[in-house]
């Protein structure tokens, strides 16, 4: 990729300094980039190409970043909640700011909830899969009751209260679409 952006920063009669000033990022890091040494960002990879007038699928065909791809577990960022029982893990990719979801790995202690889900809020889609415990979703009028590998998918009334009953810490992936965070 960085051979890519060298080419046609060079086609394109811009110097490393320009091009830098030019996308918002330092004229080192344009340097380090055309040597392959770190990877951009995908907002400034967008600029970048923007500014050199091509594509970014011509920039990256094959070669994405892995941090693109791939979210590590100690990479992963908790959504502060006001609820001790709760903890809301972000599986944000550093890719596309146009995401069409957003997953979440949730866990809720033995005996705890959450009544105020309202950290989302549009119309959406939400998927549940539960990866263990036993947990009591209320959606609407309605409640559900998952147990570990049971999963769930709400179109018109998205959850408003999940509840542990189990006896054992209770996890599972939400996808919400779209994002909401």
């Amino acid at each position: 990729m960085g051979a890519k952006i060298k080419k046609l920063r060079l086609n394109n009669n811009l110097s490393v300094r320009k091009l830098a000033e030019q996308v918002g990022v330092t004229a080192s890091f344009i340097y380090q980039l055309e040597q392959g040494k770190v990877s951009p960002s995908f907002s400034t990879l967008k600029s970048i190409a923007s500014h050199l007038h091509t594509n970014l699928s011509l920039l990256v065909e094959e070669e994405l970043p892995e941090e693109w791809l791939i979210i590590r577990r100690h990479r992963r960022r908790n959504l502060a909640t006001d609820n001790p029982n709760l903890t809301l893990e972000l599986l944000t990719f550093l890719g596309s700011r146009d995401k069409k979801m957003q997953p979440i790995v949730f866990r809720i202690e033995a005996g705890g909830e959450n009544k105020e889900m309202d950290f989302f809020h549009q119309e959406r889609e939400d998927f549940i899969y539960l990866l263990r415990g036993e947990v009591e979703i209320v959606s609407g009028k309605k409640q559900y009751r998952l147990e570990a590998g049971d999963a769930a998918y709400f179109i018109f009334e998205s959850p408003t209260v999940i509840k542990n009953t189990g006896t054992v810490e209770a996890e599972g992936l939400w996808v919400i679409s779209p994002p909401g965070i």
